[in-house]
């Protein structure tokens, strides 16, 4: 494969619909940033993302930086028959979680931002380069960066986190959420950016998604809606503001 077939290489994003609104997927080597409100499928996007490269026979790995990923796993099972459990013990998903002392954040009152943040460096690095996988997938950016009150700071931080990703052979997507204003900084380093929303409709409430960027390719400039099912999370070929009633 030549560097420019690799450079333009894609990744199948395992989303039904979505590839259709990036007119291809993502690109090999990308940070992908899926940012929205809590409650709006962040963390079920993201795990979809990794279920597919498992299937695909790609190994992946997961980090939870605010909540358990027993939580996690219980409701990919439970909402989708996703048996991450078995993936994990197969050696095809590593997940890192809160549980983990250098993301045990609830304790770590004492320890200065860059402190924190450094070692999640560290941490990130020390597990991509033990599980070597071709999927990332970071839950909840967020809180890792609430504490840095400098927005100087903040972007050099994400920009040196981003770098880390960027260079390994990986793919990866990192969720933030939209409550504590750090995602404009978040989105700004990423190499593509999705919103994902809930829009009303008549009397009708929808989840709706759309692709705000992508570096190196066009996108399709259209706000559709996003549907949860038994099956995951696909993509409609219908806007959002149009009234089912």
């Amino acid at each position: 494969m030549t560097i420019k077939n690799e450079i333009l290489d894609r990744v199948d994003s395992g989303i039904t619909g979505y590839n259709d609104l990036l007119k291809g997927g993502y690109f090999k080597k990308t940070v992908n940033v899926v940012s929205g409100e809590s409650g709006t499928g962040k963390t079920v996007f993201g795990s979809q993302f990794l279920y597919h490269g498992v299937r695909n026979n790609e190994k992946s790995l997961c980090i939870m930086t605010s909540e358990p990923a027993e939580s996690l796993k219980k409701e990919m099972y439970s909402s989708f028959k996703w048996d991450f459990w078995d993936m994990e013990e197969a050696g095809k998903v590593t997940f890192v979680d809160i549980a983990d002392p250098e993301l045990r954040l609830q304790k770590t009152i004492d320890m200065a931002p860059m402190e924190l943040i450094m070692s999640f460096k560290k941490l990130l690095v020390r597990k991509i380069e033990e599980v070597k996988p071709d999927r990332v997938f970071i839950d909840a950016i967020e809180a890792m960066l609430l504490a840095i009150d400098s927005p100087y700071k903040l972007k050099t931080l994400v920009d040196d986190l981003f770098g880390v990703l960027r260079g390994h052979d990986i793919t990866s997507i990192v969720t933030v959420g939209t409550t504590f204003n750090v995602e404009s900084v978040v989105e700004y380093g990423a190499d593509s950016v999705t919103r994902l929303g809930r829009v009303v409709s008549g009397n009708n409430l929808q989840r709706s998604i759309y692709v705000a960027k992508l570096r190196g390719s066009g996108t399709l400039n259209e706000i559709r809606v996003m549907n949860i099912s038994d099956n995951g999370i696909s993509i409609l070929d219908q806007s959002p503001y149009t009234s089912t009633v």
